[in-house]
C-alpha cells in the first residue's frame, strides 16, 4: 500500500514543486481543472524526471507546455491513484481554494468582524463613520485596512479604543485637555496617539468625519504638502477636538525681536536686544497675542551655529531681528512667522546649499509667497562660496526633482558643480549686509 509519504518523496523530486505550483495557481485562477502550465528553463535533472513522468523525452528541451488535466489523468493512472484536487493540497499542506472562494472567505470574516464591531461607538457621527469604514469608502479606511491585514486582533482592540475616544473627544463636552493625558487615560501610556501609532493614525481621519470637516491638506496630514507641515496640521484638528499638545517641547530661537512699548513682554524683548541674548519662545508663549514691532524684514537662519557667530560680530547694543528654526522649522517656528508676517516683516531666508535647506526654503515660499525672500540663498552666491562635502546620489536625485521658485538656476548650479554649500561659511557676508542695512 502507497502511504502519503511515499506520495511527498515522489514528487519532491526535481521539477516537480514548480510544476505543481503552477497547478495551483492555475486552479485558484479558474477554481477547476483545467488549463496550462508552461514551465521555462529546464535544468537537465528537471527534463530527466518531468520526461519520465509524462512518458516522453525532454532531453535539451528548456520549456514544458502541459495541459492541467494530463496531469491529473497521469496522477490518477499512477500507482499513487490521486487526483490533483487531493495530490495539491497533501503536497503544499494547505486547502485547494479558488481566487473567488478566497475572496468570498475574506469578504465573509470582514462582515464577522464588523458585526462583533457594532456595540461600540455610542454616538450617531461615531457610528456613521465606523459604517464607512466597513463600506471601505471612508477616510482612515486604508490605514485601517493594513492594520487588519497585519493583525486581526490587534486592529480589532485599536478600533474599539478610537471609538471610545471619538465618543469622548473633550471638544464634544465643551472642554479641553491635553492630548498625552487623555491617551493615558484610554489606553494607560501617555504616546498610545502618538501620530507613528496605529491608534493615532487612525483616530486623524475618525476627528475629522465626527466634526463634519474635511482633510483640505495636499496628499492628506501624514504626507508633507507644500508650505504646510503634515505636524502642523495634525496639531491644529487635534486642537479642534478639544486635544491639545505639548506646548513646550516645539520652540524657535530668536534674538533682536521687539514689541510695542505697552505690550506686558517688552521687557522680556527689550532686556535681550539690548543685551544681545537670544530668547528661546516655547509653543506657549504664542497662547497670548502679541503685539510685535513693526519690522520691515526678518532674517530666518537654519543653522543655530550661524545666529551665534552673528551675535558673537555684532558691535554695541542691539541686533538685527534673526529667528533660527534650528533646520526644519516647528510648530513654534511658524507661528512666530507668521504673527511677524502679517504684522508687516518680509521673511528672508537663508540656510545650507543642499536638499534640506532647499527644501525649507521651498516650503517658507509656498507658505510666504510675496513676503518670502532669499538671503544669501541663490545660484550666484552658491558659485562664490567656498565647497563643502560632494552632494550624495540620493542629494543629486532630490535636487534634480525640486522646483526652486525664487531661482530656476540653482538647482542646475549645484548639479553642475556637485557639492553642498554650508550656510556658515557665508557668516563674514552676512555680518558686513546686515551692518549697512540695520
Amino acid at each position: 500500500m502507497v502511504s502519503q509519504n511515499d506520495v511527498i518523496k515522489y514528487f519532491s523530486q526535481p521539477g516537480f514543486r514548480r510544476l505543481l505550483r503552477g497547478v495551483r495557481r492555475k486552479y485558484m485562477s479558474l477554481g477547476r481543472i483545467g488549463g496550462k502550465v508552461q514551465l521555462r528553463s529546464l535544468t537537465p535533472e528537471e527534463q530527466q524526471t518531468l520526461g519520465g513522468f509524462f512518458g516522453r523525452s525532454l532531453n535539451g528541451q528548456l520549456t514544458l507546455t502541459a495541459e492541467v488535466a494530463e496531469v491529473d489523468r497521469i496522477t490518477r493512472e499512477s500507482r499513487f491513484a490521486i487526483g490533483l484536487e487531493e495530490l495539491i493540497p497533501l503536497y503544499f499542506r494547505e486547502e485547494l481554494r479558488s481566487n473567488r472562494e478566497l475572496a468570498q472567505e475574506q469578504e465573509d470574516e470582514w462582515e464577522r468582524f464588523f458585526d462583533d464591531m457594532e456595540g461600540y461607538g455610542r454616538g450617531a457621527r461615531t457610528r456613521e463613520w465606523l459604517r464607512t469604514i466597513r463600506d471601505g469608502t471612508g477616510a482612515g479606511c486604508r490605514t485601517f485596512l493594513g492594520l487588519y491585514r497585519e493583525n486581526r486582533d490587534e486592529a480589532a482592540g485599536v478600533l474599539r479604543t478610537c471609538l471610545q475616544a471619538l465618543d469622548e473627544l473633550p471638544a464634544l463636552k465643551g472642554e479641553r485637555r491635553r492630548r498625552t493625558v487623555f491617551a493615558a487615560l484610554l489606553t494607560g501610556t501617555p504616546h498610545g496617539m502618538d501620530r507613528n501609532t496605529w491608534l493615532g493614525r487612525l483616530l486623524y481621519p475618525g476627528i475629522l468625519y465626527v466634526l463634519g470637516e474635511s482633510d483640505e491638506s495636499d496628499g492628506g496630514a501624514w504626507s508633507g504638502a507644500a508650505g504646510r507641515r503634515p505636524a502642523e496640521k495634525v496639531r491644529e484638528v487635534f486642537s479642534r477636538a478639544g486635544l491639545e499638545e505639548d506646548d513646550l517641547s516645539s520652540n524657535v530661537i530668536t534674538a533682536g525681536l521687539r514689541t510695542e512699548a505697552d505690550e506686558p513682554r517688552a521687557g522680556l524683548f527689550e532686556g535681550a536686544w539690548h543685551s544681545r541674548s537670544p530668547l528661546i519662545l516655547p509653543l506657549r508663549f504664542f497662547d497670548q497675542e502679541t503685539r510685535w514691532f513693526s519690522f520691515d524684514s526678518v532674517y530666518v537662519l537654519e543653522n543655530p551655529t550661524v545666529l551665534s557667530a552673528i551675535l558673537d560680530a555684532w558691535d554695541g547694543p542691539g541686533c538685527p531681528p534673526m529667528v533660527c528654526p534650528s533646520g526644519q522649522p516647528s510648530v513654534a517656528a511658524l507661528r512666530l512667522l507668521d504673527e511677524l508676517a502679517a504684522n508687516g516683516a518680509r521673511i528672508f531666508y537663508s540656510g545650507d546649499f543642499d536638499w534640506k535647506g532647499l527644501e525649507i526654503g521651498a516650503a517658507l515660499w509656498h507658505r510666504y509667497r510675496d513676503a518670502f525672500a532669499p538671503w544669501f540663498f541663490d545660484a550666484g552666491t552658491y558659485e562664490k562660496a567656498a565647497a563643502g562635502i560632494p552632494l550624495t546620489t540620493e542629494q543629486v536625485s532630490r535636487v534634480g526633482t525640486l522646483k526652486i521658485p525664487w531661482d530656476r538656476q540653482l538647482g542646475d548650479k549645484m548639479l553642475d558643480r556637485g557639492y553642498v554649500v554650508f550656510q556658515e561659511v557665508l557668516v563674514e557676508g552676512m555680518v558686513g549686509e546686515l551692518k549697512k542695512k540695520c
